[in-house]
């Protein structure tokens, strides 16, 4: 039996080529832990509070304006077994379960008597790429002044006053978490593409699918703080109603949409439309919203067909849009225009699940109402309601 032993020239080549992998991986644990350090100084330098818990309901982060906000040291909470954290945190996670069987985004606005403290928290379920949940993450600020701004205004309207701070509230989160959140999102995306770029091939395939995975989340993220800022500007500001031609706005929002259109060889029957009196850009917000839901929502076994009609009364104008796709059951009808309320997994159908509860806002401004008649599996038709003059 004849043994053969490798050259000398093939072991220094097999040597050089571990070495050269070595280094590619000491420059991407040191690009790491360049991003790491960034992004905790982007997180200790936010006013928004941070937090991450483990699906054993562990503290596995928290910044240092979530400590601030609760008034706790962060070793009172970090990696604690939930029975050993202050009970003056317990009270924030009341709502975790809620989380974990609705899998929605959960708001809640907490009253800190003791310290005389409003803080609004917001939470997420963190699902990995196996659509399971893997804990919960979220966000928390601190409105008191604002709060106290609004106690003093509101002395003799105490019927009114919470359901004024609950939006003030909200819309002051939205604009903190838009401004304060939206420049860490790019910047991480930003350096998972350069990552991708540089050491995605030697990371392997299944590196490639982590990539893409994260790129998919922050994109999601990106679209919720825009939804909800989208909500909260709709929600607070004055719009000067008008004369409309609302074929002139199908129109422009149907060139808007001439891809999905296209993409998915849907058939769109617009009838005649009236003149209103609205805001032009609130109504193209509108249709826009709910054309885009009819394709969204569309039956796999059949074409998408949409059907915009309306009716003229006395003292009222109805627009109706009309489409065959898997449409809803009554049980829902609700339910559906809250915001953050979705029926389908994200796995299923993508979105934040605030389209709905943005356009019954627009068509509350118009002094209408919003309503659906559905059945599931049958297709879905929307009415809108508002005053002719």
């Amino acid at each position: 039996m004849i043994i053969r032993k490798p050259s000398n020239a093939s072991h220094l080549s097999e040597i050089q080529r571990l070495r050269r992998q070595n280094r590619r991986l000491f420059l991407l644990n040191k690009q790491l832990k360049s991003e790491n350090s960034l992004l905790n100084q982007l997180a200790g330098s936010t006013r928004i509070g941070m937090f991450v818990k483990n699906d054993q309901q562990v503290f596995t982060y928290v910044n240092q304006a979530f400590c601030q906000h609760l008034k706790i040291p962060r070793r009172s909470v970090l990696n604690k077994e939930p029975q050993r954290i202050p009970d003056s945190v317990k009270r924030y996670t009341r709502d975790d379960k809620r989380v974990y069987k609705t899998r929605n985004v959960i708001f809640n606005l907490i009253e800190d008597k003791e310290r005389d403290t409003w803080i609004e928290t917001v939470k997420f379920p963190w699902i990995d790429p196996h659509d399971q949940i893997k804990g919960i993450y979220g966000f928390t600020y601190d409105i008191s002044e604002q709060v106290r701004i609004e106690e003093g205004l509101r002395e003799t309207r105490m019927d009114l006053k919470k359901a004024n701070l609950v939006n003030d509230a909200l819309r002051q989160f939205s604009y903190a978490a838009s401004h304060d959140l939206q420049e860490p999102l790019r910047s991480v995306q930003g350096f998972l593409n350069i990552i991708r770029l540089e050491y995605g091939a030697p990371l392997g395939e299944e590196a490639n699918v982590y990539f893409d995975k994260a790129d998919q989340s922050l994109k999601r993220m990106q679209q919720l703080i825009k939804d909800i800022l989208d909500y909260a500007v709709i929600n607070g500001a004055n719009y000067k109603l008008e004369p409309v031609d609302v074929n002139s706005v199908i129109d422009e929002v149907l060139r808007n949409l001439y891809r999905s259109i296209a993409e998915h060889q849907a058939n769109i029957e617009v009838e005649e439309l009236p003149k209103v009196k609205g805001n032009a850009s609130l109504l193209h917000h509108y249709f826009q919203n709910m054309l885009s839901n009819s394709l969204k929502y569309r039956s796999p076994d059949r074409q998408p067909e949409v059907r915009i009609f309306s009716h003229t009364h006395v003292e009222k104008i109805i627009i109706g849009i009309q489409d065959n796709g898997i449409g809803i059951d009554p049980v829902h009808f609700n339910e559906i225009f809250k915001p953050f309320k979705r029926l389908h997994r994200q796995a299923e159908y993508k979105g934040s699940g605030i389209g709905l509860a943005t356009s019954k806002k627009i068509v509350q401004i118009h002094g209408g109402k919003l309503w659906v008649e559905s059945t599931s599996g049958s297709g879905a038709t929307f009415y809108m309601e508002i005053p002719k003059k």
